[in-house]
């Protein structure tokens, strides 16, 4: 008997192609609005777990220095104490770096097998806690290799990102709960229209003995797909616009590696658009019998 009336809500929706419509974009544009925020929250929030207390060293070779030279120095400075990650990029690759980051305009070609930039090293590298002049000391180190043109870094940049955190992560709940209360009035919005449209049909159903539940179910069957719906689209948007950032984002001097929701974050948020939908017609529901 469930199982029916719910797919009875779902073609009652159907029947309403323009309510229905207006309802799915509602939900697509006020999620994916959310998506956005939810998105840039939880990679920021990745960085900051995993970038947490850690220094970025940026090594720079004098122009012309002997290639071989350069990568046994580079080799010396992986084996570091506390280093966790390294790019290395030769003067051609950090050409190419550049002629990307500055767009299908910009002509390089002429410098081509010539490359004018020198060789270029990344380290970073987790501090020991109790040592606090460690970064200067590593600076010191990686100084006075020989070759080394300069060596730049900025450890006030991590006091940057983690107040951002604490704002990110303040500004998390009260969106969730400004997301909850627009789906909820978007999709009660159309129940609302749905049940002006079939007032009649409703009121022979009540007087040849139909339940409110009977009644009241399929409207909040139909809402719950609505926004269930609605939700997975906002997910292929947000997605589309996670692809087109990526390539966007990962160069210099950003580095950020934009990644999408888990699996599981992406799955409850659809289940729950689609609960909060329901929910949200059903209320729409009672409130107009009442």
């Amino acid at each position: 008997m469930i199982g029916r009336l719910v797919l009875a809500g779902c073609r009652d929706a159907l029947r309403r192609p323009g309510i229905l419509f207006a309802a799915f974009l509602g939900v697509v544009a006020t999620l994916y609005l959310g998506g956005l925020f939810a998105l840039a929250h939880v990679n920021l929030e990745a960085t900051l777990a995993r970038d947490q207390g850690r220094v970025r060293f940026q090594v720079y070779w004098k122009p012309g220095t002997d290639p071989k030279l350069v990568a046994r120095q580079m080799d010396w400075m992986r084996a570091l104490p506390g280093l966790v990650d390294t790019r290395a990029f030769t003067p051609d690759q950090a050409l190419a770096v550049m002629a990307q980051s500055l767009g299908p305009d910009a002509d390089l070609s002429a410098f081509a097998g010539k490359s004018p930039l020198p060789h270029t090293m990344l380290l970073t590298f987790r501090p020991p806690v109790a040592e606090e002049g460690f970064a200067r000391d590593v600076h010191d180190r990686l100084r006075a290799v020989e070759g080394v043109a300069e060596v730049r870094y900025d450890p006030r940049e991590l006091d940057a990102a983690a107040a951002l955190g604490v704002l990110s992560r303040r500004a998390a709940l009260p969106l969730a709960g400004l997301l909850t209360l627009l789906v909820g009035l978007v999709v009660a919005g159309m129940v609302r229209l749905t049940l002006s449209r079939r007032r009649d049909e409703l009121e022979i159903l009540r007087l040849v003995g139909a339940s409110e539940w009977y009644i009241r179910l399929p409207l909040a069957a139909g809402a719950g797909v609505t926004g269930m719906a609605g939700a997975g689209a906002a997910l292929v948007l947000l997605k589309v616009t996670q692809l087109a950032l990526v390539a966007a984002l990962d160069v210099p001097p950003l580095f950020l590696r934009l990644a999408f929701f888990p699996l599981p974050y992406a799955a409850a948020a659809v289940l729950a658009a689609g609960g909060i939908a329901a929910l949200a017609g059903l209320a729409a529901a009672m409130e107009s019998r009442a």
